[in-house]
């Protein structure tokens, strides 16, 4: 065996060991190009070989045109998968991959079909080896080839700059293997370098199965490949971070280069477990949670996060902060702000309904005012009951004006607050008492007629009599009440109210001290002490 097949046989031996290698990868850019890449090569490899071994001129031929479907494929496959891991997203659909492979196939044909047009070889010019003079379509397949090399190079070149540390070493691998086949081709075809007397290109792009393979163990080629592209992570304020399944760091913006454990040389690397992102994405699995805080700068961002399944990169996300501490305290400050309106709000609520019940209700006495009596008692009206009755008493204390002569006003106030206790304590169910103007009382009774109303006037006046002493000693206290009963005497509250005081009348005309009932036509029903 001599020395060329030894180290073919090796090379096609770590072709098949990359290929086996890149097919256990993840799914990353431009991974089926360059395992293709890898396959073209190896079929170039094993016809140089087969070449080397055939023990005639025809055999040789025929394994040098086969060879033509991996001269075409392996360059042209490299260019698509460094243009595709690079972002040019195009490279990487299955129409660039046809045509490609199109393209490979057509040539693999012309070159096999050669002696009916000889298109691609005029003829041999060293049968030894054998090398051949070329036709116009070897030109044109060639200026294609070198062509799309040359792009993706600069492509690639173009993208150094702007990438990552560990996505820079990977992108200048790739050149770097595909140079090495281009330049051993130009040197050959232009210059007739040769290699163990024989074309150098075979053994060249050999080496870029064992380029890729130790990009792969050792480059995180196709584990940490550059996701997001410049533009977008450049531009962008916010900070972008993308990670796999395991927390690893797979590509991040200068702007999330910036926060805290994260920087150049965290691409590739797993996030610490304690790393406020990673304790974050653990206690969010369906990233429900919109805020991540971290306090080392006491910054809060609003979280944003994006699956990448369908760019190729199963349990891969890619995280977008966004800052919105002023924000947050913004809105803490308007929730305090709105939180002491409302307490103001209820304050003022409450100092209203306040104000509302004093202007309701006699400072004095304690009881309801007459005000108040015109606006809830026409509502009691509305609501009662059919055929329910309301009895109204209008109370007047006899001979009031004595007590403030004889005892003074702060004895009468004493009077006229303890008699509207006397009708607070012996009030029916429902009832409401209210100072109707000085010493006048009036009382609505619901669901009383005209002989319990006569009972609760007995009872107050005998604990008016019983409580004078304390009152206002030495001096008997009485009074005259007029009862009207709705709705028999009245249908408003000014019609019992008029009723109530025509009968209040007739009790003072009888000399006080009674209750009258109003009755129709001066029949009037009264009961003295």
């Amino acid at each position: 065996m001599t020395t060329a097949t030894f180290l073919l046989a090796v090379m096609l031996a770590l072709g098949l060991i990359a290929c086996a290698a890149a097919f256990r990868s993840p799914r990353a850019p431009g991974k089926p190009a360059f395992i293709l890449a890898v396959v073209s090569a190896l079929w170039w490899t094993a016809m140089v070989l087969l070449r080397f071994g055939a023990p005639d001129l025809q055999a040789k031929v025929f394994y040098s045109e086969l060879a033509w479907f991996g001269i075409m494929g392996a360059p042209l496959f490299w260019s698509a998968g460094i243009l595709s891991y690079a972002g040019y997203r195009k490279m990487a659909t299955p129409q660039a991959t046809l045509a490609i492979a199109a393209l490979a196939i057509f040539t693999g044909i012309a070159a096999v079909t050669n002696e009916h047009h000889h298109a691609l070889y005029t003829g041999i010019t060293n049968i030894a080896r054998p090398s051949f003079a070329h036709g116009w379509l070897f030109h044109i397949v060639m200026t294609l080839t070198y062509i799309v090399m040359i792009w993706a190079c600069i492509t690639a070149i173009s993208r150094l700059q702007l990438s990552q540390s560990i996505h820079r070493r990977q992108l200048s691998g790739l050149v770097a293997a595909m140079l090495m086949p281009w330049i051993a081709n130009f040197a050959f075809v232009f210059f007739e370098f040769r290699l163990f007397n024989d074309d150098p290109t075979p053994f060249a792009f050999s080496l870029t199965s064992l380029a890729m393979l130790m990009m792969q163990e050792h480059g995180k080629l196709f584990i940490a490949p550059p996701i997001a592209r410049d533009v977008i992570f450049n531009v962008l304020p916010d900070p972008v971070i993308v990670v796999d399944g395991d927390s690893r760091v797979l590509e991040l913006n200068p702007a999330a280069g910036k926060l805290p454990g994260l920087g150049e040389g965290t691409v590739g690397t797993i996030l610490a477990k304690d790393h406020p992102l990673r304790t974050w994405l653990d206690r969010n699995p369906q990233f429900g949670q919109p805020l991540l805080t971290v306090g080392e700068i006491e910054t809060t961002y609003e979280v944003s996060v994006q699956r990448l399944e369908k760019w190729g990169r199963d349990g891969s996300v890619m995280v977008v902060l966004r800052d919105v501490t002023a924000r947050e305290a913004a809105q803490q400050q308007l929730a305090a702000a709105s939180r002491d309106l409302v307490v103001r709000l209820n304050e003022n609520l409450a100092l209203q309904n306040k104000l509302a019940e004093e202007a309701s209700r006699d400072h004095l006495t304690g009881l309801y005012n007459r005000r108040h009596a015109s606006k809830i008692i026409p509502e009691l009206l509305e609501t009662n009951a059919p055929g329910r009755a309301i009895a109204f008493a209008l109370i007047d204390l006899d001979h009031f004006k004595q007590v403030n002569d004889q005892f003074g006003h702060d004895i009468g106030d004493r009077v006229l607050a303890g008699f509207a206790q006397i009708l607070r304590d012996n009030m029916p169910s429902g009832g409401c008492a209210f100072r109707f103007g000085g010493e006048e009382f009036l009382v609505a009774m619901p669901g009383v007629e005209e002989t319990e109303a006569l009972i609760y006037a007995a009872r107050w006046r005998a604990r008016l009599a019983n409580d004078a002493p304390a009152l206002a000693p030495g001096f008997r206290l009485t009074f005259s009440a007029g009862i009207a009963i709705f709705p028999h005497h009245g249908q408003s509250l000014s019609d019992c109210t008029k009723s109530a005081d025509v009968a209040l009348y007739d009790a003072k005309v009888m000399g006080r001290n009674c209750d009258v009932v109003w009755r129709e036509k001066n029949q009037q029903f009264h009961i003295a002490s």
